[in-house]
C-alpha cells in the first residue's frame, strides 16, 4: 500500500522553524504540523473513497503553500521500505548545518569534539558540540569529552527536522512493516554514514587538526554501536579514548 507524502517548511533565514506534512493512504488523510523538531500536532480524516482523499490530500498541500510554507519534500512511502540512503543524506546535510551554525553561533571558541545523538528507540537524532575552552573549564575533566550528552553546544538541530520525520513514521501508527531491529540498525548505519561523509570531505580538519578533533555518534542510554569510535576517528584518537577506558579498569 504505496501513499504520498508531503513536507513543508516555514523559514526564518535559511532555518526552519514550523513544519507541516500530510500522507494520503487508503481512503485515510494523515496531517502534523507544529514547531520543528517536535511531535507536533496531527489529525486523521476518513473519506469515502480513495479518489476523495486524495483531493483532499491535494487540497491540503495546496492550502499549505498559501500559507506561505515551502516545500522540502514529496514522494511515495511503501511502507514494507525504509529509505535508509535518503534519511542518510538528510542527515549529512543538515549535520552539516547544524555543526556550520554552532561554529558561527561562538566564533570565540575552538569546536574540536561534534557528534549526533539518537535513542535506544531510535526516534531521535540531535547534534551536540564542545570547545577546547568547555573541556578545559570543566571540574570533569577526560569523562566530559567522551560523554557528549555533557556538552556545550547544541546549536543548529532545526537543520536535521526533515531526518527527524522519517524517524517518527516508524512510531506514529502509520502504516510501517518493517521490523523494529532492522530499522534501528539501518537508523544507526545511517547517521554513522552521514558522519563518515563530511569526514572524508574534511569538514572536521585534516592532518593534526583532525587528530585534535573528536567525532561521535552516541545512542543514548544503550550500548556504543559497535566499530562507531573507529570509523568515525582517526587512529590518534581512537588511542586517546582507549587510554580513558583503561584508566577505570585501573
Amino acid at each position: 500500500m504505496r501513499s504520498h507524502y508531503s513536507l513543508f517548511y516555514l523559514y526564518d533565514g535559511e532555518q526552519p522553524v514550523r513544519f507541516q506534512e500530510a500522507r494520503v493512504f487508503d481512503s485515510t488523510v494523515w496531517t502534523a504540523g507544529g514547531a520543528v523538531m517536535t511531535w507536533g500536532e496531527e489529525g486523521r480524516s476518513d473519506y469515502v473513497s480513495e479518489p476523495a482523499a486524495q483531493a483532499a490530500y491535494a487540497a491540503h498541500c495546496h492550502a499549505t503553500l498559501a500559507d506561505g510554507y515551502m516545500l522540502a519534500q514529496a514522494r511515495v512511502i511503501d511502507p514494507a521500505v525504509f529509505e535508509f540512503g535518503l534519511l542518510q543524506n538528510l542527515v549529512r546535510d543538515g549535520a552539516r548545518r547544524a555543526f556550520n551554525a554552532a561554529r558561527t553561533a561562538h566564533p570565540t571558541q575552538h569546536l574540536n569534539a561534534f557528534a549526533l545523538l539518537s535513542d535506544d528507540s531510535a526516534m531521535t537524532i540531535g547534534p551536540v558540540a564542545n570547545s577546547r575552552e568547555a573541556l578545559a573549564a570543566s571540574e570533569y575533566g577526560e569523562e566530559m569529552l567522551w560523554n557528549p550528552g555533557e556538552w556545550c553546544f547544541g546549536d543548529g538541530g532545526a537543520y536535521l527536522d526533515s531526518a527527524y520525520r522519517m524517524l517518527l513514521q516508524a512510531h506514529r501508527g502509520l502504516p510501517f512493516q518493517l521490523d523494529f531491529a532492522t530499522f534501528r540498525r539501518g537508523v544507526f548505519e545511517a547517521c554513522i554514514a552521514a558522519l563518515e561523509e563530511l569526514d572524508s570531505e574534511g569538514f572536521f580538519g585534516v592532518g593534526e587538526q583532525r587528530d585534535d578533533c573528536m567525532l561521535l555518534f552516541e545512542v543514548t542510554d544503550s550500548e556504543a554501536v559497535e566499530g562507531a569510535m573507529a570509523r568515525l576517528n582517526p587512529p590518534a584518537v581512537v588511542a586517546r579514548f582507549d587510554t580513558w577506558m583503561s584508566s577505570w579498569s585501573d
